[in-house]
């Protein structure tokens, strides 16, 4: 794919916010910490409800700032800079949080997702698809991503009882949540937004079963906050960082020091290790982007059914079309070519292409640099045509663009992968000992991909492959010989932008962090909103997903029933026995 830089909306368009923080007596009914796409939506759909809410971000209004900006290194510390990209690529705090960096693809979780698979150690879900259908719509709304409709035709010719062809991810047409859904949050008559307030310490009551205060940092000086409900929405890592915090000072807490809190810490693997043939080549076109009615963009994509995962053994696993590398001139594209010139400049590389498309993307060039001045010149006239139509689509249409396929004769592109990682207690994050400068714990970030990952992977691709022969429409390139696929598959494993797993949810407080409704276990009144509460990464981007949870959580707190009985209830008594984890 050619993957273009965000380019961020007029600053005028931004929100207005609040000049300083609420007073010591304001009591809120709900307290959101983090203004990500998490934390916009439930702030809202709380508001519409009849809470009046308060968000703490962090960040900036006008101004996404990487959190490398905020913090020393030793502070968030990646231990494994081959399998995490850096915080300043994967995260931003501010109004729209890391939405600023998100390039829009919505994709639900499928059924499978949600069950417990024999062969997926620490899969399952406490709950099912239908808990999460309600919200679908309402999270397509706050993505802006037309409706929540994620199913079209099988590709002509297709019929295979092993790879769907039926699914299709859908595009947010305004990614960059600011302008639109910040400013309807701020908007809103019973929603206060204070920024610049880092969340530093979470009160108890003296029986530790409910928060009684959020304590921020806010213009260098300590401010005490008071609401009836918190919910954590500060993104994965920055929610489990405080957690962390908190469970320093409680050890007990959050199913203690050896419990589930910053176990298990997920993304994905993505890559390319084989090209595809497409016959005849026409068929690019259902495989290719298409725009809906209302301007919306939709892709069909290569999907595995349940049954061939489950007798497979197989990790969900979707696959999409993708330029062939821009450094081989073999692709014959002089579009390609010039683009991989543009992007040896850094300069001109970092206004035109993402981090993660540079990375792609870099090295010396395959054919020669004469090879790609050669693409130019062959087809002179197809080049300014080409960039005519992507600089309209990207910078002149509305919705714009930043996913390019550029269109090629020979029916062969890049065949890129978006692969589930499985539970691994071991890929953790955890103290390291430091204190940063906002008085929370220093952390390593040690995110471990499996043999079981990697393997699947390939497996997936010997299947897809045989279900592209058996149907006649195609068939893969692989780009190694065989006994060196698996090791392309490791060193292209990279996350870090999909921050997933370390508040898990679960029934048993033993074994998560948060219940069925994203609350924390042992606390009636604290809650966390982000996708750190997936018990399975999936195949899914999840933004789409963790929207659709926020959404379904801000119906649950405004709940009449429930608001009626936090006056009169009770919390329960606390944790019981903490889970016994193998050893290191």
């Amino acid at each position: 794919m050619l993957d273009l830089h965000p380019r961020n909306e007029p600053a005028e368009r931004l929100p207005v916010l609040l000049n300083s923080p609420p007073a010591p007596e304001a009591v809120f009914d709900l307290c959101v910490v983090g203004a990500g796409p998490a934390g916009l939506s439930l702030a809202l759909e709380a508001a519409r409800g009849g809470l009046r809410v308060l968000i703490i971000e962090a960040g900036l209004a006008r101004k996404a700032v990487p959190p490398a900006t905020r913090f020393a290194a030793t502070t968030m510390r990646v231990l494994d800079h081959r399998r995490h990209a850096p915080l300043s690529e994967t995260t931003r705090t501010g109004i729209g949080g890391t939405s600023w960096l998100w390039g829009g693809r919505c994709v639900p979780f499928e059924s499978i997702d949600y069950e417990l698979r024999a062969h997926v150690t620490f899969s399952g879900w406490p709950i099912c698809p239908s808990d999460l259908a309600p919200w679908q719509n309402r999270a397509a709304e706050y993505l802006d991503c037309g409706s929540a409709d994620f199913q079209t035709e099988p590709m002509s010719g297709w019929q295979s009882q092993a790879v769907s062809t039926s699914q299709q991810e859908r595009w947010s047409r305004r990614p960059q949540l600011a302008p639109h859904l910040g400013a309807q949050v701020i908007a809103h008559p019973t929603v206060s937004v204070l920024t610049g307030a880092v969340a530093t310490d979470v009160r108890f009551n003296p029986a530790g079963t409910a928060v009684t205060q959020l304590r921020v940092r806010w213009a260098g000086t300590e401010v005490p906050l008071t609401a009836r409900d918190y919910v954590l929405a500060c993104g994965g890592l920055a929610t489990t960082r405080l957690l962390l915090h908190v469970q320093r000072r409680e050890p007990a807490f959050f199913g203690g020091s050896d419990g589930p809190l910053g176990r298990y810490y997920m993304g994905h693997l993505t890559g390319s290790i084989a090209s595809i043939s497409i016959t005849p080549p026409e068929l690019f076109t259902e495989l290719d982007f298409r725009q809906e009615e209302d301007g919306t963009y939709v892709r069909r994509r290569f999907t595995l059914m349940r049954e061939a995962q489950i007798r497979g053994h197989l990790l969900h696993t979707s696959f999409y079309l993708g330029n062939l590398p821009f450094r081989d001139a073999r692709h014959g594209s002089p579009t390609l070519s010039a683009f991989f010139l543009a992007l040896t400049s850094p300069l001109i590389g970092r206004c035109l292409a993402g981090a993660e498309t540079r990375r792609r993307n870099a090295g010396r060039p395959v054919g020669g640099w004469g090879a790609h001045l050669q693409n130019i010149a062959r087809r002179p006239r197809r080049l300014p045509a080409e960039v005519a139509a992507i600089v309209r689509l990207r910078y002149l249409s509305s919705p714009r663009r930043s996913v390019f396929v550029i269109h090629n004769d020979r029916g062969t592109y890049a065949l890129r992968y978006h692969a589930e990682q499985v539970p691994n207690p071991h890929s953790r994050v955890r103290c390291n000992g430091r204190t940063g400068a906002d008085g929370l714990p220093g952390v390593d970030i040690d995110l471990r991909y499996s043999d079981q990952d990697v393997e699947s992977v390939l497996r997936a691709h010997q299947l897809l492959d045989a279900e592209l022969a058996s149907t006649g429409v195609g068939h893969l390139i692989y780009d190694h010989p065989e006994e060196r696929r698996s090791e392309a598959i490791r060193q292209q494993a990279m996350d870090g932008y999909h921050q997933i797993g370390t508040t898990r949810m679960s029934a048993d407080p033993s074994a998560g962090v948060v219940d069925p409704d994203c609350r924390v276990h042992g606390f009636s009144n604290l809650f966390v909103a982000s996708s750190s509460v997936f018990p399975t990464a999936g195949e899914a981007n999840p933004t789409f997903m963790t929207v659709a949870l926020a959404v379904r959580l801000a119906h649950h707190l405004t709940d009449p029933a429930r608001r009626r009985s936090q006056r009169s209830e009770r919390p329960g008594s606390g944790w019981g026995s903490p889970a016994a984890w193998p050893a290191q």
